[in-house]
């Protein structure tokens, strides 16, 4: 009998609509990710395969697409393979079957392997839609090279056959032992769920062959074999049977086929699930109401019933059948299942609270509320998914819809009924973050809680995106009016929205639901970034309102369901109320997209990415031929600094000294203005005159009134304004805020053509008709020498400032505090460095607390002044930097020379960017890599980063940020290979030679970790 079943389960498959909608879908998404990687939409900006030298259509390219698409597929799977034997159940035919003399074997391996070859045939569309956009004559032709069937055929033999098998078995299993098809939903999240603990947990195994033997869909097997390649290899080798794949496959497809052989075991021609005895208090209860006595018929006596349509009983039966649907969805077996799994899901997830070089973070809240939240999205999306499809087909696959339907209850009732229930679990959901998010933090010993930030960050900004989601997902499954079609198209849309920017979808007012960043830093909190996330939600809000009308109105009650009668239907509906309903949600759609368009578009610049390109690259064709041209050097750089933290603005007035080191005189001066700068005043002396005032590219050219003669000087003066004004779309400015300004002297016109605004990319300046780029000048360049690696317009020079902010922040630039007082509700501090410095220089403005210690040269006997500022809250590891300062400046001073400086200053900045850097006796430093961690000195395991990215930092004032023996250039061209080496050095002496070891080995596999994640963005 197995071949009739599985022919009749090929058939069956192959005359539904929705597998060729599976298999359409999985062609389309394949082509169109080509398509524009390969050039085919001019707005796209899509790279596949990590190189710009690995060929469109080579092996390694065509197998990484073809496997990460089938990884996606996973949940198409799950509805391919999960209803085989539970369709008989559903349709009732079970007992046809069931009384039918037909083997195990043959109804189990018929109905298995039919619906196998029938996913299989569904994913050949991945393969058969890249192959068709390669064929297309839009795609360049430098993108192709030679290609084989084989290219395509083996992706599928090593990758996705196992897989399938693997999660087929699965989810068959799931299915038939359960005979309900919510368990595979369950399993398939799980799965996924499970996965993903498991990746974070295997990227920190030492045994490679272990983990990646434990990669259930073969990644990490993949990786190992393939992270050293080079493009020649990546254009030509097919995916070598390496012992990490042939041991992968072999254990996860001998998983698959043991829980198939599990499954023919379980499994019973019997209509229960399960043929065990009913428990004894059942039995006693059976036996009880059997011998209860018939009562004696009597005459029926209807009640007396007064029907009552008012609004108000309108929206009791809204509230009760609320009540109704949220209490069968959150008493499900399977929903407590799911949020049973989704805690042990979190609370393993929290146990990895901001992890680097293998060392976790303190749980402060916002740390436990981005790693929770962040992971736990997905789970979600899955749970909207697929709940939204259980709550509308919830009447209709039970029998009752003719009943429910057919009741004198408007239309509104059930839908909004059904999307409130919906949105209720996602606050209970929610809930759960947060009680894991309190338990996690409780166990690790963090009693600080903010039940506030909770609140904020879990149901003022991520519950936003849930509940407009729910409504979008009501919307497809009232469209599509297929279930398992409508989860598909969700998590198109899902993949859809993850390669938005890359097909030149880049405004948030074209992108459901988006929003500008709205990042939190302890420092900030969140900022101004609440202004345009608030704008964007009415906006979207507005959007959703319209939404959830056109699914009132298209709402399915009666048997009729064709498309005609349905829009007919929808039209009568659209009454006094709906239109209401719809002139509400346009007015607030118009004004709020207005209101955003004016701040984005009018206040602020939009720019594309592909614009902005393109616009790099014509700056270059347009300016770089001055390149060259003679300028005099910047020698000394005096400035008064205001900083309005409040209005977020900026004001520079001041002076730069110019002095022409050349041979020749001088005649014009050339200019670089920074972006968003408001120029006041650009003054060279009494005759000079703008001659090119470029405001498109950033460009200006003055001629002087008298040529500046070789050895002479002349003062620019200057007067320069920064305002942010509204919000952007994206890209908001990080730099100036409320609390925690963090700018460097980039924020200042520069002299002569500005190399670093052009492309980089080789792959990028090709399409825009540009020369591949030199990495780095000969070291024999005698030219380039004269740079340093920081600027292009000046050597050393000497500097002061005088800083101004509000009066309860401390403002902080290089050199020494000359004086500090208050004026006019003004904070005013004085700073000048004593010696000669780079032309890199930084301000920052804080609500700062203040450590300070101090450091004693053994040899010298000089003492030097330690002082951190820092956010208050954030004494964790101000010990370690201390000891970091101190052990540096004692192995340097001993081993290399002299501190040149005579105090050390570092500087909290909010967690926006994460980094520390160094500039003459200021080091800024990143609150999110050493101000939170949570080093064990008892565990030789963690890593010590807050004393190495120190003791980092610290060796770049000696590598970077002085002169040795008067060659600019060779005092700077080896500056981070040798603070890397200096510091590695610290941290051995320290902490001894197996700390440094495992730092390198960290130092690696971040390194290689990048190139792969910049690789998938690449490809997304």
């Amino acid at each position: 009998m197995f071949l009739p079943i599985f022919l009749f389960e090929l058939k069956y498959r192959f005359r539904r609509p929705a597998t060729w909608i599976y298999f359409g879908l999985f062609v389309l998404m394949a082509f169109l990710l080509v398509t524009a990687a390969g050039g085919g939409f001019p707005g796209a900006n899509v790279s596949i395969g990590g190189n710009a030298n690995v060929k469109l259509n080579a092996p390694h390219t065509i197998s990484t697409i073809i496997s990460v698409l089938s990884w996606i597929g996973v949940l198409v799977a799950s509805a391919l393979m999960s209803n085989s034997v539970y369709r008989d159940f559903e349709h009732r035919t079970h007992s046809l079957f069931f009384t039918t003399p037909i083997s195990k074997w043959g109804y189990l391996g018929g109905r298995f392997w039919g619906s196998f070859v029938v996913a299989v045939v569904v994913f050949t569309g991945i393969g058969l839609g890249f192959w068709l956009a390669t064929l297309m004559p839009w795609i360049k032709p430098e993108k192709l090279g030679p290609t084989h069937l084989s290219y395509y055929i083996w992706p599928y033999v090593v990758i996705v056959l196992p897989n399938l098998l693997f999660s087929g078995a699965v989810f068959f299993t799931m299915a038939t032992l359960t005979r309900n098809i919510l368990s595979t939903y369950i399993g398939s999240v799980v799965l996924l769920l499970s996965y993903i603990v498991a990746q974070s947990y295997l990227s920190d195994m030492d045994n490679e062959m272990l983990a990646s033997a434990l990669d259930a869909f073969g990644a990490g097997a993949i990786y190992f074999t393939t992270r050293y390649w080079t493009p020649a290899e990546k254009n030509t080798l097919l995916l070598p049977l390496s012992n990490y794949v042939l041991l992968n496959r072999l254990v996860w497809a001998t998983v698959g086929l043991a829980l198939l052989a599990f499954c023919f075991a379980r499994f019973r021609f019997s209509v229960f699930s399960s043929d065990a005895k009913p428990s004894k208090r059942k039995a006693a209860i059976l036996a009880a109401a059997s011998e209860v006595a018939m009562p004696a018929p009597t005459q029926l006596r209807l009640p007396k019933v007064t029907q009552l349509f008012s609004n108000a009983m309108n929206w009791r039966q809204w509230w009760s059948l609320t009540k109704m649907e949220f209490r069968g969805i959150v008493r499900s077996v399977y929903f407590i299942a799911i949020v049973a799994s989704g805690t042990i899901y979190l609370l393993v997830i929290g146990s990895q609270v901001g992890k680097m070089y293998g060392t976790t973070v303190f749980p402060v809240t916002n740390e436990v509320l981005d790693t929770l939240g962040g992971n736990f999205s997905l789970f979600i999306l899955i749970i909207i998914t697929y709940y939204s499809g259980e709550l509308v087909w919830r009447e209709r696959e039970s029998n009752i819809a003719q009943i429910t339907d057919a009741l004198p209850v408007p239309n509104w009732v059930p839908f909004f009924s059904k999307l409130t229930a919906l949105s209720m679990v996602q606050v209970v959901l929610l809930v759960v973050v947060l009680v894991c998010g309190l338990l996690v933090q409780t166990a690790k010993g963090y009693f600080h809680y903010e039940p506030l930030l909770y609140i904020k960050g879990l149901f003022g900004v991520r519950l936003i995106d849930f509940l407009l989601l729910c409504v979008l997902a009501m919307l497809v499954q009232v469209l599509v009016n297929n279930k398992y079609v409508g989860h598909f198209v969700m998590i198109l849309y899902y993949a859809a929205n993850i390669f938005r920017e890359q097909l030149g979808i880049n405004h948030h007012l074209l992108d459901y639901s988006g929003n500008p960043s709205i990042p939190y830093s302890a420092m900030n909190g969140y900022g101004h970034f609440v202004e345009g996330f608030a704008w964007f939600k009415v906006y979207w809000a507005a959007f959703a309102l319209l939404l959830a009308l056109a699914s009132n109105l298209l709402w399915v009650r009666g048997t009729e369901a064709v498309p005609r009668w349905r829009w007919q239907e929808a039209g009568r509906r659209f009454r006094r109320p709906a239109w209401a309903a719809a002139g509400l949600g346009l007015l607030v759609l118009l004004v709020s997209g207005g209101f955003i368009f004016y701040n984005t578009n009018v206040l602020n610049e939009y720019r594309t990415p592909k614009a902005l390109e393109q616009a790099q690259a014509v700056f270059e064709k347009k300016y770089r031929r001055y390149k060259d041209v003679a300028q005099p050097r910047i020698t000394a750089v005096n400035l008064n600094t205001d900083i309005f933290p409040q209005e977020r603005r900026v004001h520079f007035t001041g002076y730069f000294m110019l002095q022409n080191k050349t041979s020749r005189p001088l005649d014009s001066i050339h200019v670089s203005v920074p972006r968003f700068a408001k120029i006041r005043q650009l003054d060279f002396g009494p005759g000079a005159r703008l001659v090119l005032n470029d405001s498109t590219y950033l460009y200006r050219i003055y001629q002087l009134g008298q040529p500046l003669a070789p050895g002479d000087s002349l003062r620019l003066n200057l007067d320069v304004a920064y305002q942010e004004k509204g919000f952007p779309n994206s890209g908001s400015n990080t730099e100036v805020v409320y609390n925690g300004t963090f700018f460097n002297s980039s924020y200042l016109p520069s002299l002569g053509y500005d190399e670093g605004r052009e492309l980089s990319d080789d792959d990028v300046r090709k399409r825009n008709d540009l020369k591949p780029k030199p990495r780095m000048a000969s070291v024999n360049d005698l030219k380039a020498r004269q740079n340093t690696y920081i600027s292009h317009d000046s050597d050393w020079i000497r500097f002061e400032t005088t800083v101004s902010t509000s009066p309860d922040q401390i403002a902080i630039a290089p050199g020494y505090l000359q004086k500090e007082w208050t004026q006019n509700n003004r904070r005013y501090f004085r700073y000048k460095m004593d010696r000669p410095m780079l032309n890199f220089y930084s301000f920052l403005s804080a609500r700062y607390a203040v450590k300070k210690d101090q450091w004693t040269d053994s040899v010298s006997g000089r003492t030097l002044p330690i002082e951190i500022y820092y956010q208050p809250g954030h004494e964790y590891n101000l010990d370690r930097m201390m000891r970091g300062v101190k052990e540096s400046l004692s192995y340097f001073s001993r081993n290399f020379s002299p501190y040149q400086h005579r105090q050390v200053r570092i500087l909290e900045f909010p967690q926006y960017a994460s980094f520390a850097q160094s500039f003459a006796n200021t080091i800024p430093f990143s609150e999110s890599i050493g101000f939170i961690a949570d080093v064990d000195d008892n565990d030789p395991e963690d890593i010590d980063y807050p004393f190495y990215v120190t003791s980092h930092e610290v060796a770049h004032q000696w590598w970077a940020h002085q002169v040795i023996g008067g060659d600019v250039q060779g005092s700077t061209l080896m500056s981070e290979t040798m603070a890397q080496y200096s510091a590695l050095m610290v941290m051995k002496h320290h902490y001894g030679a197996y700390t440094m070891q495992k730092f390198l080995k960290y130092e690696l596999d971040r390194y290689l970790g990048a190139v792969q994640r910049n690789a998938r963005r690449k490809c997304r």
